[in-house]
C-alpha cells in the first residue's frame, strides 16, 4: 500500500482525506491528514501511521489537531479547539485515538476505522504520476509562429509556463521518488540538510520562517535534491528553451509547453501559505528570494510547492468544479526546433545566459562548435 492515496470525505461533514505511506525495511511509516470543509468550522486532523507490512494491515493512530486550512495546533489551541467542539456537539466528537485498517485492492485503498462501537469505511484512490499526460494538448498552438504571438499577446503575468522535452505528467522530483511521507521529509531530510549547507549561505536564513523555508527549498531542488517543488518561469520563451533545447528536427519526442492560469487560480484560492504536509490537498505558487542561486533572474523562475504526487489531475478536477481552465499545454511540432532554438539565441537566451557560470560557457561553446 505504498503511495498516495486520496479521497472525499461524504456526509453531514463533507471534506478530503490523504493518506502518505512508505516502507522502510520491515516497517511502513507514514500519516493520514482529513480536512474538512471549511464552512464546519471544524479543525483538521492528522494521524501518524506506523504498522507491519505484513497482514493483517491495521494499527491504532493517536488524533494530532490541525487548524482547519493547515498546520499544527499548540497544546493551548487544541484545548481551546477542544472547549468549543464540546459546547457545539454536548461531548468531543473526536476520539484522541481510532483503530485503522486497510485493504488494498488495485488502484483503491479502502480503509475502516474504529471507535467503541461506531465504525466506518472509507475508500481511497491511489495517485498516479507515471504514464503520459492526460491532458489534451491546444489545437491552436502547435507552430512556433502561433504560440510567439500568442504569448505576446498574454497579460504580463497572467500565466506561468514550463517547458518539457514530452508530455510527461506533472509531478515534484519528491513525488517521483519512492519517498512518499512529506512530514519525514520536512523534519529529517531538510532539518539534515540545513545543517550541512548553511556555511554555504552567504545570506541567514532561517528554518521555521515561512520565506526562508521557500528559499531553502528551492536553493536545495536547484542543486539536485528531490523537494515537493516544480519549477515554473514566467517567460514563455524561457519555457520553450528547455522543451527545445535537446530536440531535433526528426525526434520522435514531443516536446510540451505546460501553461498555467496563476492568476485565475489565485482569484480563485488566494495566495497561501505553504505548510505543504499538515494541509489540504493544495497548490502554491511560490516566489522565494534568490539565495545561492544566480539562475533564479535570468530564468524568470518560480515554483509550485504541492503535496499532492499527480499535480495535473488535481488541477484538473479544481478546473471542472469551478467550471475554469486552469491548466492547458500545446505540443509544437519538432520539426520547428531550429528556428525555435535559432530566434531564442537572438533574444539573449542561450545555454550560458539561463545558467551563469563555468558549466553554461561549456555547454554554449560546445554547442557552437560541436553542433551540426
Amino acid at each position: 500500500m505504498e503511495g498516495q492515496w486520496l479521497g472525499a470525505i461524504e456526509g453531514e461533514f463533507g471534506g478530503t482525506l490523504r493518506i502518505e505511506i512508505e516502507r522502510r525495511d520491515d516497517v511502513l511509516i507514514g500519516a493520514a491528514y482529513l480536512f474538512y470543509d471549511l464552512k464546519h468550522e471544524l479543525p483538521g486532523l492528522l494521524f501518524p501511521i506506523r504498522m507491519q507490512t505484513t497482514a493483517p494491515l491495521s494499527t491504532t493512530v493517536n488524533t494530532i489537531y490541525l487548524f482547519s486550512n493547515g498546520g499544527r495546533m499548540s497544546v493551548d489551541d487544541r484545548r481551546r479547539a477542544e472547549e468549543s467542539l464540546t459546547q457545539r456537539f454536548g461531548e468531543l466528537p473526536i476520539p484522541p485515538a481510532i483503530h485503522v485498517s486497510f485493504s488494498e485492492n488495485g488502484t483503491n485503498l479502502t480503509v475502516s476505522w474504529t471507535v467503541g462501537d461506531d465504525t466506518g469505511t472509507e475508500i481511497l484512490t491511489k495517485s498516479e504520476i507515471e504514464g503520459p499526460s492526460q491532458l489534451v494538448a491546444r489545437t491552436d498552438l502547435t507552430t512556433w509562429d502561433a504560440f510567439r504571438q500568442w504569448a505576446i499577446d498574454q497579460k504580463p503575468r497572467q500565466f506561468i509556463f514550463r517547458g518539457q522535452t514530452g508530455p510527461r505528467k506533472l509531478a515534484t522530483t519528491f513525488h517521483r521518488t519512492w519517498r512518499n511521507d512529506l512530514n519525514a521529509w520536512i523534519v529529517d531530510d531538510v532539518r539534515m540538510l540545513f545543517g550541512a549547507i548553511m556555511e554555504q549561505l552567504s545570506y541567514p536564513l532561517q528554518l521555521g520562517n515561512l520565506e526562508h523555508n521557500a528559499a531553502v527549498w528551492s536553493l536545495l531542488q536547484h542543486h539536485g535534491y528531490p523537494t515537493p517543488l516544480l519549477d515554473w518561469t514566467f517567460s514563455p520563451f524561457v519555457a520553450a528553451f528547455f522543451a527545445f533545447q535537446n530536440i531535433t528536427h526528426d525526434d520522435d519526442r514531443k516536446p510540451r509547453i505546460y501553461i498555467f492560469d496563476k492568476m485565475g487560480w489565485e482569484a480563485k484560492y488566494g495566495q497561501q501559505a505553504f505548510y505543504v504536509d499538515a494541509a489540504p490537498p493544495q497548490l502554491v505558487a511560490l516566489e522565494s528570494i534568490s539565495v545561492g542561486n544566480p539562475r533564479s533572474a535570468p530564468q524568470q523562475a518560480l515554483s509550485t510547492v504541492s503535496n499532492v504526487a499527480d499535480i495535473e489531475a488535481f488541477i484538473q478536477m479544481r478546473g471542472g468544479e469551478d467550471g475554469a481552465t486552469y491548466l492547458s499545454a500545446c505540443d509544437i511540432d519538432p520539426s520547428f526546433a531550429p528556428q525555435i532554438m535559432r530566434e531564442l539565441e537572438l533574444m539573449g537566451m542561450t545555454y550560458g545566459s539561463l545558467f551563469p557560470g563555468l558549466d553554461g560557457i561549456c555547454r554554449d561553446m560546445k554547442d557552437r562548435l560541436f553542433g551540426r
